[in-house]
């Protein structure tokens, strides 16, 4: 969606920021504690205990490497196959975890390493993930392993945060709304308003459900027939905002050639409806606008 400037009168909270539990464990103990279990789990196959590993786990858990092709494994006899499948054929191997961090509510992101001798190489391969480990008390409920690192920093801040994913979730309902040409009122703020700034033509505040729909109508007429509109990435979010780049493409009405608009823009939301948005030419025009910088 747009995006959306602070609204008059509010002070926005700051997004969620990882923080090294390790130096503030020191001052406030906490209990479990949930950066030196996640150590221990490495540590543990490290060792290759498996018993040790799966001690940390629940008759329901779920180690979760699909994103590496590698499957979803629920159970603890499904997690001991395949721990035992992945590390038992290896002669050498080595868990490095590079950072660790408490999120708060059971939810802990490790950076690791694993360090593995390559097929046909006598050298050690690193291979790098973002673990996100979900706790209930002691016990791992959850590890889900991402290939990309901010993908899965990401995804830990979120399950991290329940009011940030709400506000992404709505962002993503908005979205497939207009898209639909549909904009239940539950999903705005009765005094809700939105800018394009990064076009002329759309350079006003339009009001409402009926702004907003007027709004797509005029990026939407330049298309020779029902464009792709959607947001590309979630650039920041928290309890108050969300800040996305934006595209809409199709095929223009009168070159018959390819078109697109571009933008980015903060959606503000208030008590779980969005109440401002504004789009602009630039992502750091956009970050500014909510107090942050690139």
């Amino acid at each position: 969606m747009h995006g959306a400037s602070e609204v008059e009168g509010e002070q926005p909270s700051p997004p969620r920021r990882l923080r090294d539990t390790e130096r503030a464990m020191s001052q406030e103990p906490r209990t479990p504690d949930l950066v030196e279990l996640t150590r221990r789990v490495h540590e543990s196959l490290n060792s290759r205990d498996f018993d040790a590993v799966l001690g940390m786990f629940g008759p329901a858990s779920v180690w979760d490497v699909s994103r590496w092709g590698l499957g979803s494994h629920a159970g603890l006899d499904a997690i001991r196959q395949y721990l035992e499948d992945w590390f038992g054929h290896l002669d050498e191997y080595e868990m490095q975890v590079d950072e660790v961090h408490d999120l708060g509510n059971g939810i802990v992101f490790a950076v690791v390493t694993q360090v593995t001798p390559g097929l046909g190489h006598p050298s050690l391969l690193p291979v790098r993930s973002g673990a996100v480990f979900v706790w209930a008390e002691s016990v791992i409920a959850r590890v889900t392993l991402y290939p990309n690192i901010d993908e899965g920093r990401a995804a830990a801040v979120r399950a991290a945060d329940p009011p940030t994913q709400r506000n992404i979730d709505l962002h993503s309902h908005l979205i497939a709304a207009v898209l639909a040409g549909e904009m239940p009122d539950e999903l705005l703020a009765p005094n809700f308003r939105i800018e394009n700034r990064a076009y002329a033509a759309t350079d006003h505040t339009y009001y409402g459900v009926k702004g907003l729909l007027e709004l797509m109508s005029d990026l939407f007429e330049v298309f020779a027939a029902k464009p792709r509109f959607g947001a590309e990435e979630v650039i920041a979010a928290s309890k108050d905002f969300v800040v996305a780049s934006v595209c809409v493409d199709g095929l223009g009405v009168r070159s018959r050639k390819p078109l697109e608009f571009r933008w980015v823009g903060v959606t503000w939301f208030r008590d779980g409806k969005a109440s401002r948005a504004i789009g602009y030419t630039s992502r750091r025009e956009a970050l500014e606008a909510v107090g942050l910088a690139e």
